[in-house]
C-alpha cells in the first residue's frame, strides 16, 4: 500500500464526520468514518457500483465537474483523481497542459463551493505541480492547512493537501498552465511528474 493510501485509511478518513463527498471509489471506505450513513461516493465509471466500489448509502454516477447537489458538504475528497488515466488517454501522453490545468482547477473550485464553512478538502493528485494551487488554498482564500505532504519518492503517490475552509470566499485561480515552470524539462526529457 502506498502511503498516500495508508494516510487516507488510517489518518484522514477515521477524523470524519457530517456529510461526506468521496469523489472517486474505494470499497468499504464508509466503514472508516464516524458516520458511514452519510458518506457518499461519485464516480464517473457506471461499472463502479458492480465492483462494489461504492458507499452503499448513496452514490452519484456522473462527471464531478457536471455534478448538481441541493446541499453542501462538510468534507469532499478529491483523491486520486489526476493519475495516469488523466494523464495518458489510450496510452498517449496528453500534452494540452491547459486542458489539464482547467479540469484540476475548476474541480478545486466546484469543491471549494460545495463545502460548508468549517469543512475541509483533501486533494491529492500524483504532480506537485499543484503546489500554486495549494499555496492559493492557504494564503487567498485561508484555508487552514492540516496536512500537507509532497509526492515524493518515498511512496507517496500523490500529493496531498488536507485544509479547512475558514471563509466563503470568491474563488479567483488564474494560473493558465500548472505545468508551465517546467515545460521544458517535461518535453526534452520525457518527465511528467512535478
Amino acid at each position: 500500500m502506498t502511503i498516500d493510501k495508508q494516510w487516507v485509511q488510517e489518518k484522514y478518513l477515521p477524523q470524519l464526520s457530517g456529510k461526506i463527498l468521496f469523489v472517486g471509489s474505494m470499497p468499504d471506505y464508509h466503514n472508516l468514518v464516524k458516520t458511514p450513513k452519510s458518506f457518499e461516493t461519485l464516480d464517473f465509471d457506471p461499472t463502479a457500483a458492480s465492483k462494489g466500489d461504492i458507499s452503499p448509502y448513496k452514490h452519484h454516477v456522473c462527471d464531478f465537474l457536471d455534478f448538481k447537489n441541493k446541499y453542501n458538504y462538510d468534507h469532499i475528497s478529491l483523491h486520486g483523481l489526476w493519475g495516469n488515466g488523466f494523464v495518458f488517454k489510450n496510452g498517449t501522453l496528453e500534452t494540452d497542459k491547459i486542458k489539464l490545468t482547467k479540469v484540476i482547477v475548476n474541480s478545486i473550485k466546484k469543491a471549494h463551493s460545495m463545502l460548508n464553512i468549517g469543512g475541509t478538502l483533501q486533494i491529492g493528485p500524483n504532480t506537485n505541480n499543484v503546489d500554486p494551487l495549494y499555496d492559493y488554498l492557504l494564503n487567498e482564500l485561508k484555508y487552514e492547512l492540516l496536512e500537507r505532504i509532497p509526492r515524493s519518492s518515498k511512496g507517496c503517490a500523490n500529493n496531498i493537501f488536507w485544509g479547512k475552509k475558514i471563509k466563503d470566499n470568491n474563488f479567483t485561480f488564474d494560473k493558465e498552465n500548472l505545468w508551465d515552470i517546467i515545460i521544458n524539462t517535461i518535453e526534452t526529457k520525457g518527465l511528467f511528474n512535478g
